[in-house]
């Protein structure tokens, strides 16, 4: 028997996740959780656009997460404690679906909604679910169980959307990267870390950031590669609490800032090898308390974290107090930026605010009974939900004439070559105009709303990019790691995935490729996604063995023709 072999070896490039989009995939908006939006909210609570009774009540007001033009939350019960997904449209708040019954005992906790799927974490048993956007139901179940608190503050996500969150500590996993399509287990970090929900995690496009030490074990700042989930470096151990609950947030130009449980709030600058601490910031009053750090980065990229009982605004430069509001009662409170430079807080103890930029001026308040772990979300067109204790969700919305905000969706993310693929506009605020790039494609360029029918002759995987604009302005977005263009199928010409074996994996130099059939004589092509070909070469040995350590270190794919790729990693203890 014959087939044709083709093996595709990819690195995925280096380019930041944007982290100002219309959407909230996680708590603090992305993957830097800087709370800053590119969406420009509501000016004041006075314009209530819906308000909607769910028949599934809850005991606290929970996080909000949104993709276009949706968003989910959160309905948990007390006594006994229960808990559902609901997802609903954000332009009228009408139900879209509910999660499905697990078992009677589940707590399910939105912990992030992507274009990929909502991700759910059940508290009663550490188990996580992919759910489809379009309807709930269940995409996959995680092999592996989680150590997440799921309502607060959510997972982060590699450039190609794979969940990245808190592992099982009695299994030694702290740090975890699941498939997206699969649920599957990609590497697991097993540093001790001192406790383990999602809080204390944050990423860019090419590291992890975590809090990680022990109760006897000094408490350090590391950077994980998000590629291998192997260590890169540490800080110095840092002063403070035996723990971590407190959040971390990335500014501009490697600076991760967070208040350390008990301690002082750090700036630690990442040089590339190694961080280094720009300022430290002492509280009024240190303590442990749980969940009161968070933070969020204006406009101006100075900082703003809530210290004891007032929102203050720190120099990003120096750490210098430069503004604070008057004093407030805060529990667990949370805080996010707009794209006029409104300041919200949720104080966690049943008022959400509306401040300037200085924080001088108190500019709107609303009472929502029960609100501790909604998050201030600044969704498409503006729209700021408001869950809070009982049935209540609420809507506000002001009509702004203002440049758009660019956003898209695609009718499918993994493809077959020549398969076509649709997109779908989803901008905020009026655009009328129009520019979409879709590298690698065949029509490579488009002026339409919604591109139909575009197509992919070469595998790999591929960004697109959208620029939007209307009266008032422009704006554009890019998204990396996109489209997934598989090997096309062939009727006859399958190749039965149990017939093959990579390994190692992860592998150092020198990867092999095992098949049962021994199919000598077939051509094997290593390339990157987009098309590059590095070496070509025949199948005369069983294994065939080919030297990679020219690679750089990170995740690739092998594919065969007619088959779905497998991920291998490259890395170099």
């Amino acid at each position: 028997m014959h087939f044709k072999i083709t093996i595709t070896i990819s690195w995925l490039l280096l380019i930041p996740i944007q982290t100002k989009t219309q959407n909230w995939s996680t708590f603090g908006g992305g993957n830097h959780r800087t709370g800053f939006s590119k969406i420009t909210g509501p000016k004041s609570f006075s314009n209530l656009i819906w308000s909607v009774n769910s028949t599934n009540q809850t005991t606290l007001g929970n996080a909000v997460y949104s993709f276009g033009d949706h968003f989910v939350t959160s309905r948990i019960t007390f006594s006994p404690y229960r808990g559902v997904i609901e997802c609903r449209s954000l332009s009228d708040g009408q139900l879209k679906w509910t999660s499905p019954l697990i078992t009677f005992s589940s707590i399910l906790y939105c912990v992030g909604f992507t274009k990929d799927a909502v991700y759910v974490n059940d508290y009663s048993n550490g188990e996580i679910y992919a759910l489809h956007p379009s309807n709930g139901l269940i995409k996959w179940k995680a092999k592996i169980t989680s150590t997440t608190f799921g309502a607060y503050p959510g997972c982060v996500f590699a450039c190609n959307g794979d969940p990245i969150l808190a592992g099982k500590s009695e299994e030694s996993r702290f740090t975890v990267r699941l498939d997206k399509n699969t649920g599957e287990l990609i590497w697991s970090n097993n540093t001790v870390i001192a406790i383990t929900p999602n809080a204390a995690l944050a990423a860019t496009s090419d590291k992890v950031y975590r809090i990680t030490g022990g109760i006897t074990i000094p408490i350090v700042l590391t950077a994980i590669d998000i590629h291998t989930g192997k260590n890169l470096y540490s800080s110095s151990p840092l002063l403070g609490d035996g723990d971590q609950e407190n959040p971390l947030t990335l500014g501009k130009d490697g600076v991760i800032y967070f208040l350390r449980d008990g301690g002082k709030l750090y700036a630690m600058q990442d040089n590339g090898n190694g961080f280094s601490e720009k300022w430290t910031f002492i509280p009024q009053s240190i303590n442990g308390v749980a969940l009161a750090g968070n933070i969020s980065i204006g406009p101006d990229n100075d900082i703003y974290f809530f210290d004891t009982d007032r929102l203050v605004k720190l120099n990003h430069i120096n750490g210098e107090l430069v503004g604070a509001t008057q004093t407030l009662s805060f529990s667990q409170p949370s805080v996010s930026i707009g794209a006029d430079s409104s300041v919200y807080i949720n104080d966690g103890k049943g008022q959400f605010y509306i401040y300037s930029l200085d924080l001088q001026e108190q500019k709107s308040k609303l009472t929502a009974p029960g609100n501790v772990y909604c998050n201030p979300s600044l969704n498409k067109e503006g729209i700021f939900i408001i869950t809070q204790a009982g049935n209540k969700i609420s809507a506000f919305q002001d009509i702004h004439k203002i440049p758009p905000v660019a956003d898209f969706r695609a009718s499918k993310l993994q493809i077959r070559v020549g398969e076509p693929v649709d997109f779908f506009d989803q901008s905020s605020y009026q655009a009328n105009n129009w520019y979409w790039t879709f590298s690698g494609a065949d029509n490579a360029i488009s002026n339409d709303q919604n591109p139909m029918q575009v197509k992919y002759n070469e595998v790999g995987i591929y960004p697109v990019s959208l620029r939007v604009t209307n009266d008032f302005g422009m704006d554009s977005i890019t998204k990396e790691c996109l489209i997934e263009v598989l090997p096309a199928t062939q009727v006859n010409n399958q190749i039965n995935e149990k017939l093959w074996r990579i390994f190692p994996n992860p592998v150092d130099h020198q990867i092999s490729v095992y098949n049962v059939d021994n199919y000598f004589g077939q051509t094997i092509i290593i390339s990157d996604l987009h098309g590059k070909i590095f070496s070509r070469s025949v199948i005369n040995q069983n294994p065939w063995k080919f030297n990679i350590g020219f690679l750089p270190n990170g995740i690739y794919l092998i594919s065969t023709y007619g088959m779905k790729p497998v991920r291998f990693f490259k890395t170099t203890e």
